[in-house]
């Protein structure tokens, strides 16, 4: 949704283009963002001038939506205004994003709308054509995207960053790693485990159990490949960025892996408290189903 420079069929509000006349849409935030806990708290507002555009919102026939995407970390969410206020308030696990986050506001449709055709619509460009837009269609997009920089970041508070799950393509092996082929941890799984895994990624509060299962485990193989590897196979994987960001972190914590006798010590420093966040995330995702506690 970030690309601006799409020539659409229809009008649509953008400071690149002169489809609307004497409008405009831009969103506003804070000039840093604030961090309570493991949370950032964000707040944005936008301004619309555009008569046609507003109606359609107070209407229910179109929403003003953010845009957040945290491009390495692979975050990509949509927030929604309440229909009646220009402000909202939210926030984003710190854990699910990497290095910054980049917000833009869209209006988009909630339905079909036709005829599409407002009097701030440059009629030099498109006279009286009335247009018909489709549910999910963009109407405006705002002048600016915001970028918030994360302080303190870690490479690898956020899996997905060094970590990738594939459908595989040998069906008689449920499971199988490659560490030289990309420059993230590639996980492949056969069909059916994929489809499984892929169903239960939808749903938010399963996807730190899921990243948590797959990463301690792999990168316990992955450190004691690097430990006991010959230096010779080492050059193979140093370009590899899951690489660097692994070697980086345990020069960060003094670590030689050639010292270590337990490598599960190591993966839940690497990947901080890893096995907590783990037990965590099961219980808050099946709270319901465990006994009450007496008092």
């Amino acid at each position: 949704m970030k690309k601006t420079n799409i020539n659409y069929p229809y009008p649509v509000l953008n400071s690149s283009n002169e489809d609307y006349i004497e409008c405009f849409f831009n969103i506003v935030g804070p000039d840093e963002i604030t961090m309570n806990g493991d949370n950032i708290e964000i707040k944005i507002s936008y301004n619309l001038k555009s008569n046609g555009l507003a109606e359609l919102i107070q209407e229910n026939k179109a929403n003003v939506v953010l845009y957040c995407e945290s491009v390495e970390a692979e975050y990509r969410k949509i927030k929604k205004f309440p229909s009646n206020s220009n402000q909202i308030d939210f926030t984003i696990n710190k854990n699910e994003i990497s290095k910054n986050i980049e917000i833009r506001g869209y209006v988009v449709s909630l339905g079909e709308i036709y005829p599409f055709r407002l009097d701030e619509h440059n009629y030099d460009l498109f006279g009286g054509v009335p247009f018909k837009i489709r549910k999910g269609d963009i109407l405006a997009i705002s002048n600016d995207f915001l970028v918030y920089p994360i302080k303190y970041y870690d490479p690898l508070a956020n899996r997905p960053s060094i970590f990738s799950i594939r459908r595989g393509s040998k069906p008689n092996e449920e499971i199988y790693v490659d560490i030289f082929s990309y420059d993230k941890i590639t996980v492949f799984l056969n069909d059916e485990i994929y489809n499984n895994y892929s169903a239960l990624y939808q749903e938010a509060k399963v996807r730190t159990i899921l990243s948590s299962m797959f990463a301690a485990s792999v990168l316990i193989d992955v450190l004691s490949y690097i430990k006991n590897s010959p230096e010779d196979d080492i050059e193979d994987i140093k370009d590899k960025k899951w690489y660097q960001v692994i070697n980086s972190r345990l020069d960060t914590l003094s670590i030689d892996l050639k010292l270590e006798s337990s490598l599960t010590k190591v993966a839940n420093m690497v990947l901080p408290h890893i096995y907590k966040e783990f037990v965590d995330s099961f219980k808050n995702a099946f709270e319901s189903l465990m006994p009450e506690e007496d008092n």
